[in-house]
């Protein structure tokens, strides 16, 4: 991926499409369309990466550790520690479907620990419970006991409760007796008041219509003035019927006038509130021109901010070069520091021997060269610290950098936004200016002239000569309004002929008036009589009632006792059915324990036999096994290949098993040993050539056992240079090696520069730089 860019992984899987038959002569059954791969790639790079580790069953490192030999990584499986070399051959062997075995046998010996767990709990329930029986019965006698007490408290209440209600009824008989008379005098007290209000009434009517016919003669007289100012108030309504007729014909010119003098005002009005927001203009011209003058000033301002920007992201892509490229060499340097540690240390030590000529070195030679060795590695390691320390500074200066434009990225926004606000300040100013001038051009002349004409009053002139002459027949009718309404108020006096009215209704009314009042006289005074004989009777029935309750007991106490004692009874009815319940569970929890106990002790065995499952499939179980298997395998194929490369020199073994230092007992490992001519020794005392040698044996016998390996979906072998360190003799061998092995691989793969290798392989691709780019062509002997 380009420095700095964001990576993408894809994953694509080739499928064969099946033939078409309209086009027999373009395909062949064989042959892959252009939609023939299908799409396996997820959401996520991780999910992506995933999906391919599934699909081939190979995940990164056991792919470079077997079947891709990385450039100046032959090594890469020879240099792992002990346990990873173990890990990654049973990798190369499919044997991580052991640990998912493992794994389920885990998770199901869980599983069944959990409902172990469970059990346990509700055992512990059960005991706890059972251990309360004797506490439970004790309980249930007493309760039994004090129901007992109870229910005969009970029934002597509930006898006492229902002979006071016997007496209370009988109380309640001489209580409605007693209700019964008071209704009765308050009825006819009630009567006796209505008749008395019903006599009030007819006297005070009888008053009055005396005293109306006392004023008689006055009030006669009143009402032939009332029928004489009537008559002489229609001979004014004729005279101004006329004047009202003059009066509709003024409405005319009247309504001309009002209305083309509306008109003038309403039209001086618009003008005025025209000229008023004329004057708000000129005021927010003034204003616009000083926002304008503001807003360039901050474009100006925010121009200058995003320069200031665009230097900042230049500096930051320098730093971000610089740290990528520290963070890309430290690995590295990190590698060659050790590697070289590793040599010093072994040149260190007594006995060391040339890398070339395997000859014993000197004691001045040896000390040469670790000293040359050392000044190397002093030198890498100052790199390092530089890089380190540089590491250090450039992720501070890239955190400053970023916050620094992160505070200026809507620079681009803001200007933007100020140069759109100028835009429309400059727009909102020019149309103001435009409407001002339209108004001092024709707004401010016209409102002088109509000004003019209102004042002297000189619009509609025909309209004014027509009232003149409407306004001179009026005056000749002689129609005197305000005689006509004295008339008019003297006619509409309702009182005399009220009077008048009333004074025929009293002539009518006084006799019967009188006759009456002397019946109802009567019918109280009968009343008054009956009242007196029902309260003595009244009076009697209370005293008795009243002697009677007085003697009465509470029953609502009564009832209260007896409701206390029937709800006590309940409550303690079932405390002594939940006190019952407890005591009968008993025998369930019981026969509920011994069904739980025999569960658990079957769960018990479960967890045993999953518990060597886990260990059958643990990595010192059936894998372990497996390994020792094709170990014999793989140490054979290697020691073959090993063979023809070095003409039967070389020899490799392979142990699994390690005895401690401390205690007296084996450690697993897989362990390396490498024997030639002068006996065994250690894989770092061999030359360069010798160990890539030994390295690339090993490697071919890995990468054969994964190509054969059942479900693998990858059978390719990639070399990447390697052959450099080898002489014409060993690059030949090499070359034998690798053609020894073809049939166990459906693609073999060999980078290399070695212009003496092009003709070593069937077919090639080779790969020329030209000043138009990089071309490849495909060659095949």
């Amino acid at each position: 991926k380009p420095r700095g860019k964001t990576g993408l992984l894809e994953f694509h899987i080739a499928q064969r499409d099946a033939p078409n038959p309209l086009t027999p002569n373009l395909l062949t059954p064989n042959s892959l369309t252009p939609n023939s791969w299908k799409p396996l790639t997820e959401r996520r790079a991780r999910d992506t990466q995933k999906r391919i580790e599934e699909t081939l069953r190979l995940d990164y490192e056991t792919f470079v550790n077997a079947a891709f030999f990385l450039q100046g990584k032959a090594d890469q499986f020879t240099q792992q520690r002990p346990g990873d070399r173990k890990r990654i051959l049973a990798s190369i062997l499919g044997l991580e479907i052991w640990e998912t075995y493992r794994q389920r046998a885990a998770q199901q010996r869980k599983d069944v620990e959990s409902e172990m767990g469970a059990i346990d709990i509700h055992l512990g329930e059960i005991n706890r419970e059972l251990g309360e029986a004797p506490t439970r019965q004790a309980r249930l006698d007493e309760l039994t006991a004090e129901l007992e007490r109870l229910e005969s408290a009970r029934r002597s209440q509930a006898e006492m409760v229902e002979n006071i209600r016997k007496i209370a009824a009988s109380l309640e008989d001489q209580r409605k007796l007693v209700d019964t008379l008071a209704r009765q005098v308050e009825a006819d007290r009630e009567r006796r008041d209505e008749l008395a209000l019903r006599l009030e009434s007819r006297q005070k009517e009888r008053d009055t219509h005396a005293g109306i016919l006392a004023r008689q003669t006055e009030i006669r007289e009143a009402y032939r003035a009332l029928q004489a100012a009537r008559d002489e108030l229609r001979r004014w309504e004729e005279i101004a019927a006329q004047f009202r007729e003059h009066e509709k014909r003024r409405q005319g010119p009247l309504t001309t006038l009002e209305a083309a003098r509306a008109r003038l005002l309403q039209e001086a009005e618009t003008l005025r509130a025209r000229e008023a927001a004329v004057s708000e203009q000129r005021e927010a011209v003034r204003d616009l021109q000083s926002q304008i003058a503001d807003l360039q000033a901050s474009i100006a301002d925010l121009q200058s901010q995003i320069e200031t920007r665009k230097s900042l992201e230049a500096e930051l892509a320098e730093a971000n070069e610089a740290l990528a490229n520290a963070k890309a060499e430290n690995p590295r340097l990190k590698a060659e520091m050790e590697e070289l540690k590793d040599r010093i240390d072994q040149l260190k030590s007594a006995g060391a021997t040339c890398p070339l000529c395997k000859q014993p070195l000197a004691n001045d030679d040896r000390l040469a060269l670790v000293a040359a060795l050392e000044v190397e590695g002093k030198a890498m390691g100052d790199k390092y610290r530089a890089n380190q320390k540089l590491l250090r500074e450039a992720k501070t200066l890239v955190g400053d950098l970023k916050a620094r434009i992160a505070a200026l990225q809507s620079l681009d926004a803001d200007l933007q936004e100020l140069q759109g606000e100028l835009s429309q300040r400059t727009a909102e100013r020019d149309h103001l200016e435009a409407q001002i001038a339209e108004w001092e051009q024709s707004g401010a002349p016209r409102l002088a002239e109509i000004t003019r004409t209102l004042d002297e009053e000189t619009y509609a002139p025909e309209a004014r000569a027509e009232l003149a002459e409407i306004d001179a027949e009026l005056q000749a009718l002689g129609y005197d309004a305000a005689a006509h309404d004295a008339i008019r108020r003297a006619a509409a006096d309702t009182a005399a002929e009220e009077d008048y009215r009333a004074l025929e209704r009293a002539q009518a009314a006084l006799a019967p008036l009188e006759s009456e009042i002397a019946n109802l006289q009567a019918q109280i005074a009968d009343l008054e009589t009956a009242i007196a004989g029902q309260q003595a009777r009244l009076d009697e029935a209370a005293a008795a009632y009243e002697e009677a309750s007085a003697a009465m007991p509470d029953l609502t106490q009564a009832q209260r006792e007896l409701l206390d004692l029937q709800e006590q009874e309940n409550i303690l009815r079932r405390e002594v059915g939940a006190a019952e319940q407890k005591v009968a569970v008993l025998d369930d929890l019981r026969a509920r324990r011994k069904t739980l106990e025999a569960e658990r002790e079957a769960l018990a065995r479960r967890v045993d036999r999953f518990k060597q499952l886990e260990r059958a499939f643990g990595k010192d179980g059936v894998p372990a096994l497996l390994i020792e298997q094709a170990l014999p395998q793989i140490e054979a194929k290697a020691n073959d290949i090993l063979e023809r490369l070095t003409d039967g020199g070389m020899a490799v073994r392979f142990q699994t098993q390690r005895e401690l230092k401390t205690r007296d007992d084996l450690k697993e490992t897989l362990d390396i040993t490498i024997s030639d001519g002068a006996g065994t020794r250690d894989y770092e005392m061999f030359s360069g050539g010798e160990a890539f040698r030994v390295n690339f044996a090993i490697r071919l016998a890995l990468s054969e056992v994964l190509a054969q390996r059942a479900g693998a979906r990858l059978q390719t072998l990639v070399i990447d240079e390697g052959f450099g360190s080898q002489d014409a003799l060993g690059r030949q061998r090499l070359i034998e090696a690798i053609n020894a092995v073809r049939k166990d691989f459906a693609k073999i793969l060999v980078i290399t520069h070695i212009e003496a290798l092009k003709d070593a392989f069937p077919t090639r691709i080779e790969v020329e730089k030209t000043p138009r780019g990089s071309t490849i062509n495909i060659v095949t002997v």
